[in-house]
């Protein structure tokens, strides 16, 4: 390509280019393990240097980029003033005079993004931090240089603070949610605010009902769905104690003023009115992170997890927006699976079913309410197919002690019988009736018998058999236990049990009548 439009390429300055992305790349993966800190002495050090003041993050509640000026670069614990000679995979901290990235604080996580000279340089921004007011912004340089008092353009990753912005609104109506349904003696003992998920622990005595956490839910999708405004104001702390209904984080330490955010109503109309009752029913919390302007952008709240983990201190994990309309999504597929699993007739197929849906039920992440349901739904198939399986295995029980019982009627000469149970699936329990009746009432007789789940010549399925050796053929050398394990050999599996009887499980259903036969010709080594 570069060919046809006359260009030609630098072969060694686009290998360097290129190693130097890819260690790049290697460097992204440190940056969680070996995080650029500043220790005290580092603060220390800022507060002296006479062109480094503390990090304006005014803008981090807007939503557009802006300017700022490089103050200076951290690296390897000491300060430098341009990364020209740093290591090409170094991971550097800028302090700038003012940002708009978020640093992880509050409980909210922090932003990424870019901290851009256009077609000069760029740092990719992985992580965000504040030091006693000195924001540092760190991450690894994808190309060119930065030097103190560069302007650079900050650019957060909307697409990872959207969602945050959801659950951290989400929060404070789940915390409000969560005092109208439990009671006013609910109080915050930390959270969450993750891109993935919103994580809220609160003190409670016992754990939340089905019924309490659904109700919770619905208010909190109700408040949701009211597309309120959402408002914020610093207001003089004092003041913003007296708002009736305000919730605080119990031992917090407040800055004065204090942010006072307000899911629909103003701020200016609380202060206007300040120990209104009616204040109590609605959301209003100190807070000091980024929030969405209305509440329809929420979409959603879905609570996945509720449990305890201290005394008197439960957890509720939940997820707003997109998320949220995921595991929706997740739990109809499931429904719909679960819904054709109760409409199957009991066999083998449907029990393998059983456990499959089991098992992923037990690893879904999906709205806590909805997974009681399911899990509701799958204990009343596992009942019914119990109540199934002991019907069929008594039902099948008493045809296969009819067959044997039968046949020994109509030819009371005969006195052995060797044969498959027609009708009677890999049932051990009837095969088992069937070999003590014939102990029980036809003692003199020598049996062996066969039954199968599956299709002869195919592969898969189940075999049980088993027989019962009277106590004169026994004499003679016949062994019911080496007469089942000569079978086992052709139908796969084991076979054992204590003379006169024992019972093998094959997988080789496509085998049987070879087996039968190999039964036939060992008690022709016998005279009985």
């Amino acid at each position: 390509m570069a060919e046809e439009r006359g260009l030609t390429i630098d072969d060694s300055e686009f290998e360097e280019a290129r190693l130097k992305a890819k260690e790049a790349s290697r460097g992204e993966k440190k940056t969680a393990s070996n995080l650029l800190k500043l220790e005290v002495y580092d603060i220390d050090s800022l507060s002296k240097m006479p062109n480094v003041g503390k990090t304006d993050d005014g803008a981090k509640f807007g939503r557009h980029n802006i300017t700022a000026r490089i103050q200076t670069i951290f690296h390897s614990k000491k300060f430098h003033d341009s990364t020209a000679d740093l290591p090409a995979d170094a991971q550097v901290g800028i302090l700038l005079d003012r940002t708009n990235f978020y640093a992880e604080q509050g409980g909210q996580e922090n932003d990424t993004g870019k901290l851009i000279i256009d077609g000069v340089a760029e740092l990719d921004v992985q992580n965000v931090q504040v030091y006693g007011g000195y924001v540092l912004h760190t991450g690894y340089m994808k190309y060119g240089t930065f030097s103190v008092s560069d302007s650079v353009l900050c650019e957060y990753d909307d697409l990872r603070r959207a969602p945050i912005r959801n659950n951290h609104t989400g929060t404070h109506i789940l915390n409000f949610a969560l005092k109208e349904v439990l009671g006013d003696g609910i109080n915050q003992r930390g959270s969450l605010v993750a891109v993935e998920k919103l994580r809220f622990d609160f003190s409670h005595k016992s754990a939340v009902s089905d019924t309490e956490l659904e109700k919770i839910e619905d208010l909190s999708t109700k408040y949701i769905r009211q597309n309120c405004a959402v408002y914020a104001k610093d207001v003089p702390l004092a003041t913003a104690r007296q708002i009736s209904g305000v919730r605080t984080l119990a031992g917090e330490i407040y800055p004065d003023p204090v942010r006072v955010v307000s899911v629909g109503v103003e701020i200016e109309e609380l202060l206007r009115d300040i120990g209104n009752e009616g204040w109590k029913g609605v959301s209003i919390e100190f807070c000091g992170g980024t929030h969405v302007q209305k509440t329809e952008d929420i979409k959603d709240l879905v609570i996945l997890e509720e449990s305890g983990i201290a005394k008197g201190i439960r957890r509720i994990i939940a997820v707003t927006g997109e998320a949220a309309h995921e595991v929706q999504r997740v739990a109809d597929i499931f429904s719909e699976r679960l819904s054709r699993l109760e409409k199957m007739k009991y066999g083998s197929e449907k029990e393998v079913e059983v456990k499959a849906v089991q098992q992923e039920l037990s690893q879904l992440s999906i709205s806590a309410i909805r997974k009681q349901g399911f899990r509701e739904r799958v204990a009343a198939v596992v009942k019914a197919q119990l109540e199934e399986q002991k019907a069929l295995q008594k039902a099948e029980g008493k045809k296969a002690t009819e067959t044997v019982m039968g046949y020994f009627e109509e030819k009371k000469d005969e006195r052995v019988f060797v044969g498959r149970l027609p009708g009677v699936g890999a049932n051990t329990k009837a095969v088992g009736e069937a070999l003590n009746t014939v102990k029980a009432k036809n003692k003199d007789k020598v049996v062996y018998l066969f039954a199968m789940e599956g299709e002869e010549g195919k592969e898969g399925g189940k075999v049980v058999h088993g027989c019962y050796v009277p106590e004169d053929a026994k004499k003679k050398g016949v062994l019911a236990t080496e007469w089942a394990n000569s079978v086992s050999k052709i139908v796969g599996g084991k076979a054992g049990g204590k003379e006169p009887t024992a019972i093998g499980n094959g997988t080789e259903p496509g085998k049987v009548e070879d087996a039968v036969e190999a039964a036939r010709k060992y008690l022709e080594r016998f005279e009985l």
